[in-house]
């Protein structure tokens, strides 16, 4: 059965169908945008709304999706958020949003009940003393699968901000020290959970940008907060003789777990090569706790794949690359987690992005319904 895709690079909001048995992507909508829309949080209760934002200014939109009638219409506009917000989150209701900004280094919280999008605040990702002398660069808002508390990674100061949702004002309730110049960009929490299972995680296992490796913290929750324990860290390369070369100002990108929880996947960007990585890890379950085993890395057939997503059936990775030959492509997972070495279908860059204007290739690909 055919599935659709959203895709967004600077300029432009695509849908796509990817047809499994062809294999291919075809694009049924390119709708030209002001600046660059590189991140998407949907509505969890009303998959037809779509919150994006200009991340080359200080403007969030809302757009109403029909994918039946393969048309985006925007349903609002709002220019009082942050400027540079790189990624949006939103509560298990939809009520909450809360957007992280690398270029302000702040968190805004916004209202988004039944379809709304109003502005409520804007809270200082860099704390005073703490983070004297550094630049906050508040990077992505993840909810916990509890729906009580967001965690903010700041890409800048080294730090993951507790946000806690039980009270009206969203108050940042602790401050977890990341390793001095690693800078924490993403994250997920382990295990998966179902949307109502309501459980609190174990684990969080955080992709730091600066140094390309993964922690892997154990969780403690308490009455007032989450503690982060570190019980592991893992490189994202493949060892090798001309690693150093290869790797030498690389910068990690995407993190995303299997819907089992078997595997973690991440991206490798800027690497020393003609096209840049995914790397896989088993997720391991021993006497001592979780731990990460890199099992390999596999090409993008592009450069800087800065975001990629895991197929709502879990049969494939959606990767989008900013340069290189390709702009998408869809790499099969195979039953033991691995990934086929070469794309099962995708999209050239020459077929996407057209000489003039800002000339990237896609910051966002999703399956959505």
């Amino acid at each position: 059965m055919s599935r659709r895709l959203l895709i967004a690079r600077p300029g432009h909001i695509y849908l796509a169908t990817y047809s499994p048995a062809s294999p291919s992507i075809s694009i049924d909508l390119d709708l030209p945008v002001a600046g660059n829309p590189s991140w998407f949080a949907i509505s969890p209760t009303d998959s037809s709304l779509l919150y994006t934002f200009d991340e080359n200014a200080a403007t969030t939109f809302l757009y109403k999706l029909d994918l039946a009638a393969n048309t985006l219409t925007k349903a609002a506009e709002r220019n009082d958020g942050s400027e540079g917000v790189c990624h949006l989150g939103l509560s298990k209701d939809g009520g909450i949003m809360v957007g992280s900004s690398w270029a302000s280094g702040t968190v805004d919280i916004w209202n988004t009940s039944n379809g709304s999008l109003d502005f409520v605040k804007t809270m200082p990702s860099k704390h005073p003393q703490l983070d004297a002398g550094k630049v906050a660069r508040a990077h992505q808002a993840v909810l916990d699968p509890t729906g009580r508390w967001f965690v903010v990674n700041d890409l800048g100061t080294d730090s993951l901000l507790v946000l806690d949702l039980a009270s009206a004002d969203m108050p940042l309730v602790k401050r977890a020290m990341v390793p001095s110049g690693w800078g924490p960009r993403h994250g997920v929490f382990y295990p998966p959970r179902d949307d109502d299972d309501g459980a609190a995680a174990t684990h969080y296992m955080l992709l730091c940008e600066k140094t390309n490796r993964v922690i892997v913290y154990d969780l403690k929750y308490m009455d007032e907060s989450i503690a982060f324990l570190p019980s592991g860290t893992y490189s994202t390369f493949v060892e090798g003789d001309a690693e150093v070369e290869r790797t030498e100002g690389a910068a990690a990108g995407e993190i995303a777990l299997s819907r089992d929880g078997k595997h973690v996947y991440t991206s490798n960007r800027l690497l020393n090569a003609p096209t840049e990585t995914i790397a896989h890890f088993k997720v391991l379950q021993g006497e001592e706790g979780v731990s990460l085993e890199l099992v390999g890395e596999t090409s993008t057939g592009g450069k800087h794949p800065r975001m990629f997503s895991v197929s709502r059936d879990g049969g494939e990775l959606f990767v989008g690359n900013q340069e290189g030959e390709w702009a998408v492509v869809v790499l099969k997972r195979r039953d033991d987690g691995t990934l086929e070495e070469k794309p099962v279908a995708g999209i050239r860059m020459d077929e996407l992005v057209k000489p003039g204007g800002d000339e990237r290739g896609p910051m966002f690909v999703l399956e959505v319904v």
